[in-house]
């Protein structure tokens, strides 16, 4: 640090600092240098202001220390403890409930709509369906309904249909309908799309809606073909994903 012995007032001001006005108060005021210039500082008699920090070097890292700091929302730091877990390698992350169908084996499409038969539950097999993050059981199979999820508590739902397809007619027309079945109640149609194939080979139907479900409702899907043929493939999933 500079020392001001010998030197002159005219010649050293500018490196002083001051308050930009009076005294000491409790009201934050700007840190000036002798010719004004406003620095990154603020005083008042309980806070101390700055605009930005930087270390000239890195503090320090603990995996045992639990004291932390932190901004509010008025923007003064905080200091709060955490717990332990806050640390630990298996914390988990709060994740949406999810629940993946796929159809148990190649579906052949007839004229009549119907949901074909999904595979057991394992997320251990590609060829399973699969339940990820629902230990709370928002999704359960249907006791009522073949083929059909039951959301067991009410909120938003995404429904994701991404069905795989071989069309083995020229000509064919492939209607997938997402329904829906409220408890007590009668199954009705939520999405409706056909799509139209006029020569064979692999196709894909994809697309996702956004809906809020009852408790206990019943969500599933039919599928059917006009005229021509199509299979679907058991790669073919119908997701649903709980968004709250």
């Amino acid at each position: 640090m500079a020392t001001l012995s010998g030197n002159k007032v005219k010649d050293t001001y500018s490196s002083l600092l001051k308050l930009s006005s009076n005294s000491v108060t409790t009201t934050l005021k700007d840190v000036e240098d002798g010719s004004g210039t406003t620095s990154a500082l603020k005083l008042s008699t309980t806070t101390v202001g700055v605009d930005a920090l930087n270390f000239s070097s890195l503090p320090a890292t603990s995996d045992s220390e639990l004291t932390v700091l932190l901004v509010d929302g008025s923007n003064n730091v905080v200091k709060r403890e955490l717990d332990s877990s806050a640390f630990s390698s298996s914390t988990v992350v709060f994740a949406n409930p999810m629940w993946v169908l796929r159809p148990n084996a190649s579906y052949t499409l007839t004229a009549s709509a119907a949901t074909p038969t999904q595979a057991a539950v394992s997320n251990g097999s590609n060829s399973s369906s699969h339940e990820v993050n629902d230990s709370a059981n928002h999704f359960q199979t249907s006791s009522t309904t073949t083929g059909a999820v039951t959301v067991q508590q009410a909120g938003l739902v995404k429904i994701d249909v991404n069905f795989i397809l071989e069309v083995t007619s020229g000509n064919t027309d492939v209607i997938v309908d997402v329904m829906e079945k409220p408890s007590g109640g009668s199954a009705a149609v939520i999405q409706s799309i056909t799509r139209a194939h006029a020569s064979t080979g692999n196709t894909a139907i994809g697309f996702s809606l956004v809906r809020h479900v009852d408790e206990d409702t019943d969500l599933y899907y039919t599928v059917r073909n006009s005229g021509g043929g199509a299979s679907m493939l058991i790669t073919s999933t119908f997701i649903l994903t709980k968004l709250d």
